[in-house]
């Protein structure tokens, strides 16, 4: 809808920079305005554009914004735009102009405007007043907004740290793999594996050496060796499944096939009965009670992946761990006890000795220690370089 000159300068008379403006001249400047009209969500300008204009707003209402912050919403009868007005180096819009509602303006150009203003220090003192208000007002909403953003920032961090923390819990749940494909999927199939080693570790003689402990001090024993027996498998690649009382249960070759996990397994089993026998020197010389580590080994097909739908275990399945087990329960206490099965894998590389005892068809031996061409200590518990790089030629072969 068009406005008359009439109605233009009955409009530009209820704006407040113009209360003292002398008429004749208020009529120029309402011939000399231009309608324009917005439609509701357009743009006038952006933040960053030239300022050559103000605006009368005659119908409707506009926000003042830097992206989705608001520092005003104008409507009927106020002006924007003036700020530009008076600096002409620096012509570029301070924020964003956008019409809430279908808007009417009326549009007057900066170098119009001085010419008709020229002396008219009445109407400088009604800008110099509307853009100091403006300019605290501006001031105090980029204020607030650099705190929401602090205050957006510092939630985003705490979202983050949680984040991260409820991943560790993850990890030490469930295997990175597992953990991953559970996150995309919302499930983990269970998989088949060819070739794996399941171990079996027991505190043998614990329960009856703890009877007269406190559930503290129990758990402190448990926890001291469990902990280090954590560290052991993860640095041979090995995973662990879970603890039962005070038996350890892992396996080689799950999540991730390889081609060296029952090498691996033995590596981590040298370890762990390293770890113990430094125990027992310890809580001897305190004259503490000793116990002994009983391991079983062996190695064949299995299957592997989570169980249950509200608190989720990652496990393993198969005869293998059925005889895994068996080889640590009628195996002797203080040796690692293996299959025939994984001897035959592993026998290149380790010291082992028959025993008379089998699991069925199956004949047990002892890892006694590794060879010496293998081993970087002189007792044989730990792998030399010369055994690490055979082992990465044979998981690329």
């Amino acid at each position: 809808m068009l406005t008359t000159s009439e109605q233009r300068l009955a409009i530009l008379k209820k704006v407040g920079i113009f209360a003292q403006t002398n008429e004749n001249v208020l009529q120029k400047l309402a011939d000399a305005t231009k309608e324009v009209y917005l439609e509701a969500d357009q743009n006038l300008f952006k933040k960053g554009d030239e300022g050559t204009s103000m605006y009368v707003i005659v119908e409707g209402a506009v926000r003042v914004h830097e992206g989705n912050y608001d520092f005003a919403v104008l409507r009927k009868g106020q002006v924007f735009g003036e700020y530009s007005l008076l600096d002409t180096d620096n012509r570029t819009r301070s924020a964003s102009v956008t019409a809430i509602v279908k808007t009417h303006l009326l549009m007057l150009e900066q170098d119009i405007f001085y010419d008709i203003m020229a002396n008219q220090i009445e109407i400088v003192k009604g800008i110099l007043k509307v853009l100091i208000k403006r300019a605290r007002r501006q001031n105090y909403f980029e204020e607030k907004l650099a705190e929401t953003n602090d205050q957006i920032q510092k939630q985003s961090d705490l979202i983050r740290q949680e984040k991260e923390k409820a991943e560790r819990l993850l990890l030490n749940i469930l295997p990175s793999e597992v953990a991953d494909e559970l996150k995309v999927k919302g499930k983990a199939d269970a998989q088949f594996y060819k070739l794996a080693t399941v171990m079996f570790a027991d505190l043998k003689g614990f329960t009856q050496a703890t009877e007269h402990l406190s559930p503290r001090e129990v758990v402190s024993i448990l926890e001291e060796h469990f902990s280090a027996f954590d560290e052991i498998t993860t640095k041979y690649n090995v995973e662990k499944i879970k603890t039962i009382g005070d038996a350890y249960m892992c396996v080689g070759g799950a999540p991730i096939p390889n081609k060296t996990n029952p090498i691996d397994t033995v590596l981590t089993a040298l370890e762990m009965q390293y770890f113990m026998q430094e125990s027992i020197k310890k809580r001897r010389a305190n004259h503490e009670k000793v116990w002994e580590l009983s391991i079983g080994i062996h190695t064949g097909p299995l299957i592997a992946g989570v169980i249950g739908k509200k608190k989720f275990a990652y496990d393993v399945w198969g005869s293998t761990v059925n005889i895994a087990a068996q080889f640590e329960n009628k195996g002797e206490p203080g040796h690692i006890n293996i299959s025939s099965d994984t001897y035959n894998l592993i026998k290149d590389y380790f010291i082992c000795e028959a025993c008379s005892k089998h699991i069925g068809k199956l004949e047990m031996f002892f890892v006694r220690r590794l060879k010496p061409e293998f081993s970087e200590d002189k007792e044989g518990f730990f792998p030399n370089a010369k055994l690490r790089m055979k082992l990465k030629e044979l998981s690329k072969s």
